[in-house]
């Protein structure tokens, strides 16, 4: 009996040291992770270098469409005036653009966009601005097609449009401002919040120009997601600056904690967002497609603009006050030197 109970206590030993060797080995790998992505280990220069550069390209990206279209970013429907159609049919997108745009009508319409809501089979069809003959028909060529009250209708017309995007740019700019206000007041210093200001600032831009690259218009849906990554953005470059400026210990080390910490938060809020694209992509729902792929553009983005931009500015900043007291102590110690030189003569 007790060899038996030794063979089971030398077993569960040995199977308690794999346990804790396999969750050391989890832990290395984990650490070894964060280890190739220690930013600690780079020159503040070098971080700062490539946040601000994708910067630069963003802005030629902006300044390229506004020379060529008027305005940084392809306006939607909703900005520059237009008609959408609601109507349920098991035609495709093509099928709907080709009978729309025919030739052959007395006049073809200004077919934009043709998508699914996710209701049923039912299509949204977007089309220019039109006049009102246009309008009446395509409503006449809707009842032939289709029949009088099974579709729904709506127009926008440019003046409208033009009152949305003024709402839409205040919008913006108000979320902003009260962002920016807020970070000032909690922090009370200047350099660190206007770093956080700017890189939330950047986050946009860079998200606007990719918008630019893949065709994407500005919509009230797109502008909700550029609310929405003013809070986003600001969220884990507040941990940053918190951490950095408010906790004691060794600034490089208080800065890699927080980046375990804060790449953890943003790979989740990436994987949640990416699972919504996903999903609004083979369902059509274009309002939640536009919405998740900004987010994911300005999240990918702030990866870069948070732990290259601001972790290096926080850097070059805590070790300038690092040398200032530095010099100061060097001074006093200076003063009372001579102070006792010059009592002894």
């Amino acid at each position: 009996m007790k060899e038996r109970e030794r063979g089971s206590r030398s077993r569960s030993g040995r199977g308690g040291g794999r346990r804790k060797g396999e969750v050391r080995e989890r832990e290395q790998e984990g650490s070894g992770l964060f280890e190739r992505l220690d930013v600690t280990k780079y020159s503040v220069k070098r971080l700062v270098a490539v946040p601000l550069i994708i910067l630069l390209v963003a802005l030629a990206v902006l300044a390229y469409t506004q020379l060529s279209v008027g305005s940084p970013v392809q306006l939607g429907m909703d900005f520059k005036g237009g008609t959408w159609v609601k109507i349920g049919t098991d035609e495709t997108g093509e099928e709907l653009t080709a009978k729309f745009s025919d030739s052959t009508l007395p006049s073809p319409f200004p077919v934009v966009l043709v998508g699914s809501t996710g209701v049923g089979n039912e299509k949204r069809i977007e089309f220019g601005p039109m006049s009102g003959t246009e309008k009446d028909e395509l409503i006449n060529l809707l009842n032939e097609e289709y029949g009088v009250g099974t579709y729904e209708m709506q127009s926008i017309s440019p003046l409208f449009g033009r009152q949305y995007q003024a709402q839409a740019v205040r919008a913006v700019l108000i979320a902003f401002f009260l962002m920016a206000v807020v970070v000032f007041v909690v922090f009370r210093t200047f350099v660190p919040p206007l770093i956080v200001v700017f890189a939330a600032f950047s986050n946009i831009l860079i998200a606007l120009a990719c918008m630019n690259v893949v065709g994407m218009e500005l919509s009230l849906g797109t502008v909700a997601a550029l609310l929405m990554l003013i809070g986003y953005s600001v969220d884990s470059d507040i941990l940053l600056t918190t951490n950095v400026l408010r906790k004691k210990g060794d600034l490089k080390e208080k800065i890699r904690n927080t980046m375990t910490t804060g790449i953890t938060m943003s790979f989740t809020t990436l994987s949640a967002v990416f699972a919504m694209f996903i999903v609004s992509y083979f369902v059509s729902i274009s309002i939640l497609w536009d919405i998740s792929a900004v987010l994911l553009f300005g999240l990918v983005t702030d990866l870069g603009n948070t732990w290259l931009l601001n972790a290096g500015v926080l850097r070059w900043y805590e070790e300038r006050k690092e040398e200032k007291k530095e010099r100061k102590k060097i001074k006093k110690e200076r003063k009372k030197q001579d102070k006792k030189t010059k009592s002894r003569d």
